[in-house]
């Protein structure tokens, strides 16, 4: 009985956090399945980073590949999102374990990818602002944010397997 309690109230702080971040009525129209945003994914198969006309990266009907958000999060993210972290990064990025990770500590109730996807839809992610950081970060282009923010939406699973190529290397 504690569980179920647990998971449906779980569900609800998330469809209520997703409805805010994302300020999307669409976001807040399906609330049958915990960790999935409602709505309208954007149409992620056009122009895809994946080099295949965005085919391989799309698992099922509208949802977002792990190994899609990974492309974004390895090019972009890890610039500072690395293990240790660079430039005030409060957690790594390296690994799809690392977006599930509960933050900022181990016995919080919210998990890294919930932070991300409030930190993105706002703005706030990636920090361009900072004249530090070496090379200077560069926003996300809209393709790159639509990615990222469909697979946060959906729940940020594991959709299509981890094995994901490491397509950038800031080392």
């Amino acid at each position: 009985m504690l569980t179920a309690f647990a998971s449906s109230t779980r569900t609800w702080i998330w469809v209520i956090s997703a409805c805010l971040a994302l300020a999307l009525p669409a976001a807040c129209a399906d609330q049958s399945t915990e960790r999935r945003g409602g709505g309208a994914l954007p149409d992620l198969t056009a122009g895809s980073g994946s080099g295949d006309g965005g085919a391989a990266g799309a698992h099922g009907e509208g949802r977002v590949a792990w190994c899609d958000a990974y492309e974004v999060i390895n090019c972009v993210c890890q610039q500072c999102h690395q293990n240790p972290t660079r430039n005030g990064a409060p957690m790594p990025l390296m690994t799809y374990e690392d977006t599930q990770a509960r933050f900022p500590t181990a016995s919080s109730s919210s998990f890294v990818w919930e932070r991300m996807q409030i930190a993105v839809s706002n703005g706030l992610m990636p920090e361009t602002g900072n004249p530090n950081v070496e090379p200077a970060v560069k926003p996300l282009t809209d393709e790159q944010r639509d990615t990222l923010l469909g697979w946060l939406a959906q729940g940020a699973h594991d959709e299509g397997g981890r094995d994901c190529p490491q397509t950038c290397d800031w080392k």
